[in-house]
């Protein structure tokens, strides 16, 4: 599987709304791209753009190199859960799956074992109208999978699960990738993203902050802090300022905690000081690079690697 989600130049206004602005990113196969963004700064509309729910004012939201209406069975291609409100209320978590099925031109014979992967066979012949939050995610998760679809966009999958909920999803998403799949998610549970993403696409505004390596949005946003535990505090300190860092304070007799340098510039510098470490730490969070990216308008330039 190499499919590959590709928006060009997308734009999107509804009247004098611009919700999406000459958007331009990749999300690659074999990796897990996480969409961030405050609420209001065009997420959905973008996920809306690809699936042919909305049409772009300008540029292309295309799917493996081709619009969703180009695809004569598009659910073949890429699987999609916008919202949990994805069945009948009256009807079965088996027949809604079926029924899924029947419309992509898939066998209807793969329900029960897609209600098996998302951990719904046990209420399997129950109403749909009777399921928690959670559980209706994990049945939109099963429908969305009808076609086993090289492309899988989600949004705001965790909504409505319990801790083993999410560490199953992410279990899941993990063996989608292994298989070469493209996993294009949204959510604003950021801790839980960090250590699930490849890739990420920010945006804010309507416009993207960044998009490329998490760990390169996460350099490239945060101001690290960096906490040094070493046996002459007092010269590390002098010497770090020197260099053009900061010293945040002293913590106890020989611990430091500075910023405008990063971990390895404090081993160098000790090292040219000839001082010894005992401890180095650096603290980057996806949570501080988000708020400090989103929150900081003249980062809004465009597309980044």
């Amino acid at each position: 599987m190499k499919a590959m989600l590709r928006a060009d130049g997308l734009t999107k206004r509804y009247g004098p709304v611009l919700a999406v602005s000459n958007v331009s990113f990749t999300a690659r196969p074999g990796a897990i791209t996480g969409f961030l963004g405050p609420n209001g700064a065009g997420k959905s509309t973008t996920m809306r753009l690809f699936l042919g729910l909305d049409k772009p004012t300008s540029g292309q939201a295309l799917i493996d190199g081709k619009r969703i209406d180009e695809w004569p069975i598009p659910a073949r291609k890429i699987g999609a859960v916008l919202d949990t409100q994805c069945a009948h209320p009256s009807r079965t978590a088996i027949d809604s799956v079926r029924w899924a099925a029947k419309l992509a031109a898939a066998d209807q014979g793969q329900a029960e074992t897609l209600l098996d992967r998302v951990g719904l066979t046990e209420v399997a012949g129950q109403r749909v109208g009777r399921f928690s939050l959670g559980m209706r995610q994990r049945l939109a998760l099963a429908i969305a999978l009808v076609g086993n679809p090289e492309i899988v966009v989600l949004d705001e999958p965790m909504n409505g699960l319990d801790p083993d909920g999410i560490a199953w999803l992410k279990a899941l998403l993990g063996q989608f990738r292994d298989q070469g799949r493209t996993i294009f998610l949204s959510s604003h549970l950021l801790a839980e993203m960090e250590d699930l993403v490849d890739d990420l696409v920010v945006i804010a505004q309507s416009k993207i902050v960044g998009a490329g390596s998490a760990q390169a949005f996460i350099q490239r946003f945060q101001t690290s802090a960096v906490t040094v535990e070493c046996d002459n505090p007092e010269a590390l300190s002098a010497a770090i300022s020197k260099a053009g860092g900061r010293v945040l304070g002293v913590v106890g007799t020989q611990r430091l905690q500075v910023t405008g340098v990063t971990a390895v510039m404090v081993g160098e510098i000790a090292r040219d000081n000839r001082i010894a470490i005992f401890g180095l730490r650096e603290e980057r969070n996806l949570q501080k690079a988000f708020t400090q990216a989103t929150g900081d308008k003249s980062a809004i330039r465009g597309e980044v690697g």
